[in-house]
């Protein structure tokens, strides 16, 4: 094995990273095989290698959404009755899920404690994943039979916790969860027992250094509850509760809380909030409609980096334009650099296809204010009016960007299935690549099927990597292709938006297939395989042209060296005297 392997840091930085990639793999393809495929590597290494056997370790124990595989590395017997067969797994190889009744064949000594404390102390993250139930009753019975001394707990080490279940007989449970190193915790359940309102009165007495709190919106009797709670703990940073009452509020704009999440209700019942959380670095906002979000920022003031709205239906273009002035107005401008703007369930919504919820062509003026943004998303809005003279006006606004996205994450098509078409053409998208030198991720709805002027010969952006056409228009690939080529020659991923539904085109309307996603495909090969031609032969003119100088300049006695050997220049062999 390499002597680098022996280091500790290293070691435990290859072990992490093997988990995260396994983590963000199934994040966005909701595939958890690669997952398992890591945990299988993880325990192989443990069990082969002495030098990697902690760090192995550590990260397969990371983070569990089950208790059951602590139980199972016990040299006990633990069977389940399934359509009368016993079953008995191993983890870490295959994670045990009992559903049913389940018992030992002993009880549990304190030898079975010290090899469970040697796992546990691991455990870093509980119940975030959500695979499998980890809260069942007679588990947590027996885990929490064994020995915990006052300020410890079962998981001494547990940093993250997700605590879903909400019935009186489990959720007391939750006090042999809640170590002193515990630094958030979340309620995603949408039940309030008399318990649980309890437990969150006492909060900051059981977790002192509770750093973040999360749950889903409240109801209004327990909003007090967790108003207290917020007034009383002294280390929070994030919070994510609904809308506290006004005491909680004045609070926070006081505190120094740096994550600030608020859930509007449906009902519309709140305080409404009024002036200035001057300490706040990222802000979201959720709400059901655009106008309950644009009356809740109307008499506030932030300064954050990041801001998220996060929308439960579609609004009208001319309300969207008003809630962009309101923030405008609302949030610094000058330190805002992420923007996201999300609208939930939108491809599934039917009125999202009617020309009443597109953007006119100035909807992104307000936010042409804020001159410092570098991650834009807006791409649940159809922008058929968004032009290449609005596109230049972008580019000029925001120099800096790195990611934009606009209108990819639409369906362009209308509710009598013909593809509408943006204003937009290569000419815009090429002033935006040629001027947003920072861009790698660029999004954008146009039609290259348009006549448009001249790019610039000058126009090329090295920087981007991936494409992202959405629903854009295509006929012929090749012309196309030859552009990119020169305005994004590093690209390496071209995204398509799949068709929903075929199109109605032709006479009489005829459905006739899309082929929008195969020829953008179509498009990517041929970008690769010219910049591949174009390298080599840059390559070669490069060497010739080095060489045809160095012989021109030895011709004239400037050079001694005049053999080319491999792309070296090489002394001649002296001349014998004779």
């Amino acid at each position: 094995m390499h002597t680098c392997l022996y280091i500790s840091e290293i070691a435990r930085m290859i072990c992490s990273h093997l988990r995260q990639m396994a983590q963000l793999h199934e994040m966005r393809t909701d595939d958890s095989s690669d997952f398992v495929q890591v945990r299988r590597t993880l325990a192989g290494l443990a069990r082969t290698c002495r030098a990697l056997k902690e760090p192995a370790l550590d990260a397969l124990w990371w983070d569990l959404d089950s208790l059951y595989p602590l139980l199972t590395c016990l040299p006990v017997e633990v069977q389940r009755w399934s359509d009368g067969s016993i079953v008995r797994d191993l983890f870490p190889v295959n994670e045990l899920v009992l559903i049913g009744d389940q018992h030992l064949n002993r009880p549990l000594a304190l030898s079975d404690f010290t090899i469970f404390q040697g796992y546990a102390k691991r455990v870093r993250m509980l119940g975030y994943r959500q695979r499998n139930r980890f809260m069942n009753a007679d588990l947590l019975r027996l885990i929490t039979s064994f020995p915990c001394t006052l300020g410890s707990a079962i998981l001494p080490n547990l940093r993250l916790l997700s605590w879903p279940e909400d019935s009186e007989e489990i959720f007391p449970f939750i006090r042999f969860f809640l170590p002193p190193t515990l630094l958030r915790i979340d309620f995603p359940g949408d039940d309030w027992p008399l318990c649980k309102q309890t437990f969150i009165s006492f909060l900051h007495i059981h977790c002192p250094q509770l750093q973040e709190f999360a749950c889903t919106e409240p109801p209004l009797p327990v909003l007090d509850c967790i108003s207290n709670f917020i007034v009383k703990a002294e280390n929070l940073v994030s919070i994510s509760c609904g809308i506290p009452n006004k005491k909680a509020m004045k609070h926070v704009m006081r505190s120094s809380l740096r994550c600030l999440t608020f859930d509007i209700p449906a009902h519309g019942q709140y305080d409404p909030p009024c002036g200035t959380f001057a300490s706040v670095e990222t802000f979201n906002l959720r709400a059901q409609r655009l106008q309950q979000a644009a009356e809740f920022m109307q008499d506030i003031k932030l300064a954050p980096v990041s801001a998220t709205i996060v929308l439960g239906d579609v609004a009208p273009g001319p309300f969207v334009w008003g809630f962009f002035d309101t923030l405008s107005k609302s949030l610094d401008n000058e330190k805002l650099e992420i923007l996201r703007y999300s609208i939930e369930g939108i491809l599934e919504n039917p009125r999202a296809n009617q020309y009443l919820y597109e953007l006119e062509a100035n909807a992104l003026e307000p936010l042409f204010s804020f001159k410092n943004l570098v991650i834009v998303h807006l791409e649940n809005f159809r922008m058929p009016y968004f032009d290449d003279a609005m596109a230049v006006r972008l580019a000029d606004a925001w120099p800096h960007l790195e990611v934009l996205k606009l209108g990819t994450g639409q369906d362009w098509q209308t509710d009598t299935l013909t593809l509408r078409r943006s204003l937009l053409t290569l000419y815009g998208v090429g002033y935006i690549a040629a001027h947003c030198k920072k861009i790698h991720t660029l999004g954008l709805v146009f039609d290259p099927t348009q006549d448009c002027e001249l790019l610039k010969a000058h126009w090329t952006n090295e920087n981007i990597r991936v494409f992202d056409v959405g629903a854009s228009p295509i006929d012929n690939p090749v012309p196309i292709a030859a552009t990119l080529m020169f305005l994004m020659p590093k690209v390496k991923e071209i995204w398509a938006k799949p068709p929903l539904k075929n199109l109605l085109s032709g006479i009489g309307m005829i459905t006739m297939p899309d082929r929008r996603a195969e020829r953008w495909t179509l498009v990517l090969e041929m970008v690769t395989v010219f910049g591949s031609v174009r390298d080599d032969a840059m390559a070669e003119a490069k060497a010739e042209a080095k060489k045809d100088v160095l012989q021109d300049l030895a011709k004239e006695g400037y050079l001694k060296t005049v053999r080319i050997r491999r792309g070296q220049r090489v002394p001649p062999p002296e001349k014998k005297q004779v």
